[in-house]
Formats: structure tokens, C-alpha cells, sequence
């Protein structure tokens, strides 16, 4: 059994290999050849003061590279209200740190094949999934990106946007400047070539770009209606950055997932701390309408119509993540690792048992 850690992932995966292999597994789960385990989310009482416990998981099988993948995570969630806006954060409270694994099992023999931290791959999937979104939605000559957000997960949306189109300019907004000046700092060291722009208004960010991207902890839209001009392809890394009103005004709509339209809160009764707003959001509003839009797989695997015209507004949204991801990215990280001989090697015993389970 193979332990990976997140500096062994940033080795062995690029995000033009991790879009390469997601592809790949979009259009096979196209056409019902991968299965993806829906995410589910347990929320019951912490100790920590204003906080509450979430424990997440999802996972997908992917026939073809004979894996099965679990994806878990253990975290300390608070909602703090940042620049007006209610956010959900998880908390390093794990001496400092925090907790979210994925487990990559055998589909031939059942066994367990590895264990890795979710952490860096978790940003290049996210990433991934928007890069190829942009690259069958944006227009082909899109130059300028404004992104909105300024944390670990714009990142990984930046790395993806330029591994499908040549942008010379990047504009940054989010509501901190310190946030805006350490994440452009490191930024400008991993894209010498592109000119970042550091603009602490929204509205000044978005005008005359050419793609969108949002990449926030926000609880609610980010993404204004007013911002949608003709030609602009938008996107965001979760549903509450958009709103119905968002979605209504473009012309073409990709949904990630439309299986399962959000993630499902499992709450126990009398949890405190959770976020007060409103419950159900535009996607459980829809009903069956929701798989009305065509989600990222049929666009991959040519089921459905990406951009038509230079004038489309085009939206991808993001609305929930799949284990299949982890699946896809992890069998490919495995085979690297091998070969690279990085990561550790652990007895299989400890991983199996005797009796029967």
C-alpha cells in the first residue's frame, strides 16, 4: 500500500496532465462507464466555540483505470461574515492543521492501493474542471481574465486558465488587500510571462474581460448580473457564488454534475453554529428543470453544445465535486509514484484482515 503526501502530488501531477486525465474520465462517464458516489455531509455539534463538526465524503469507480476512490474529509467549520459576506471556513484545528484524506482501492482484487492527502490535488481538480469548461466555452481569442478571489483555490483556477488559453493579463479582486498582494506576489513567481493586476474594486476588475472566474468561500453570489456583456464566459468553484438570476442571463449554461445538483447536509438535530441563511438555494428550486442543463461530461464527449456563437454569455457552474475526480487523478499519481519511486511503501497486512468482514 502506496502513501503519497501533498508535496509528492505537486511533483507528479500538472494540471495539463490532471485536465488530460479528467477528460478522459468526463467522457466515460458520458456514457455510463464511471460511477460517482454522491457527496454527503455529516454536520453535528463541536466544542469549539462558534464552530461546528462537518465530515465529508464522496468517491467514484473508474472501470477503465480498475480503481475505486473514497475522499474524505474531517473538519472544524465556522461562517465568519468577511467584507459583508458570510463565508465558511475550515479551521486548522488539528494541531494546526487539517484533515482530508482519499483512499484509492482496487477494483480487480478489492485491496487498498494508496492513501494521499487531498489537499493539492483537490486544487488541481477544482482548477481542472473549470480550465476545461473555459476551453470549450470561452471564446478562442480570450486574452483577459478577471478572477474574483484571492486564496489557495484562484490559484489552481489561474493555473487552469492558462494551460487552455494564452492570457497576457490577469486582473485580481477580493475584498483584503494583504490577501490581493501575497497572492499576486506568488502568482507573478509562477507565470513570469503574464501581467497581474492587483484592483481592489469588482466592478473595475470584470469590465472589458473577456472570462470571469470566481474563486470564494462566499456563502452568497459574487458574480453580479450586470457583469454578463456579450462574448464574457463566467464561472465559479460553488453554487452559492450565482444565483438564478446569474444563470438567466446567459446563453449557454454547463452544470459540473447534474446528478446530483448539491451536496447533501445530513444535520443532526439541534446542531448550533450552522449557517443561518437560506437553506434550499436556486438549484433546489429548479426540480427537474436542473437536468435541463447539460453538465460537463456530455459537453467532453460532444452530447451537448458548448459555445455557438462570439457573442454567447456562457456560463460554467461548478455546482458540486466528485470523487470520480479523485479516481481519475489518484490512478494517475499511483503509476507516476511507482515509477518515481516517491512515497512510502506500507505492508498490505495492515490495510486487510483474516476474518471475514
Amino acid at each position: 500500500m502506496h502513501v503519497l503526501s501533498n508535496e509528492d502530488i505537486d511533483q507528479l501531477l500538472t494540471m495539463p496532465e490532471c485536465i488530460g486525465v479528467l477528460e478522459e474520465m468526463y467522457r466515460d462517464y458520458a456514457v455510463g462507464q464511471a460511477l460517482l458516489v454522491p457527496r454527503i455531509d455529516n454536520l453535528s455539534p463541536s466544542t469549539e466555540e462558534g464552530a461546528y463538526y462537518g465530515f465529508k465524503q464522496m468517491g467514484g469507480a473508474w472501470p477503465r483505470r480498475r480503481v475505486q476512490a473514497l475522499r474524505i474529509n474531517s473538519d472544524i467549520i465556522t461562517h465568519p461574515v468577511i467584507a459583508g459576506k458570510p463565508r465558511r471556513v475550515k479551521e486548522p484545528k488539528a494541531n494546526g492543521r487539517w484533515v482530508g484524506l482519499v483512499f484509492l482501492f482496487s477494483s480487480e482484487t478489492g485491496a487498498l492501493l494508496a492513501i494521499f492527502p487531498d489537499g493539492a490535488m483537490q486544487r488541481l481538480r477544482v482548477g481542472a474542471a473549470n480550465g476545461i469548461a473555459l476551453n470549450h466555452l470561452a471564446r478562442a481569442n480570450a486574452r483577459t481574465l478577471a478572477l474574483i478571489g484571492s486564496g489557495w483555490q484562484a490559484g489552481g483556477q489561474v493555473m487552469a486558465a492558462l494551460a487552455v488559453r494564452p492570457f497576457s493579463d490577469i486582473r485580481v479582486f477580493s475584498p483584503r488587500s494583504a490577501s490581493r498582494d501575497a497572492f499576486i506576489a506568488e502568482a507573478k513567481l509562477r507565470h513570469p510571462t503574464v501581467n497581474f493586476h492587483n484592483i481592489d474594486n469588482a466592478e473595475e476588475c470584470v469590465n472589458g474581460a473577456d472570462v470571469i472566474m470566481s474563486a470564494t468561500s462566499s456563502m452568497v453570489r459574487v458574480l453580479e448580473p450586470a457583469w454578463l456583456k456579450p462574448g464574457v464566459h463566467v464561472s465559479c468553484i460553488k453554487a452559492q457564488e450565482v444565483d438564478q438570476e446569474v444563470i438567466d442571463g446567459c446563453d449557454r449554461v454547463v452544470m459540473h454534475v447534474t446528478a446530483q445538483p448539491k451536496h447533501y447536509d445530513n444535520i443532526m438535530e439541534g446542531t448550533p453554529n450552522i449557517y443561518a441563511g437560506p437553506k434550499n438555494g436556486w438549484w433546489s428550486k429548479l426540480g427537474d428543470k436542473f437536468a435541463d442543463y447539460p453538465d460537463l461530461a456530455q459537453v467532453v464527449a460532444g452530447r451537448a453544445i458548448g459555445r455557438t456563437s462570439p457573442d454567447d454569455i456562457t456560463c460554467f457552474v461548478n455546482n458540486v465535486g466528485i470523487g470520480l475526480q479523485f479516481a481519475a487523478a489518484g490512478a494517475l499519481v499511483l503509476d507516476k509514484a511507482r515509477a518515481a519511486g516517491l512515497g512510502h511503501e506500507l505492508p498490505d497486512d495492515w490495510f486487510s484482515e483474516t476474518v471475514h468482514p
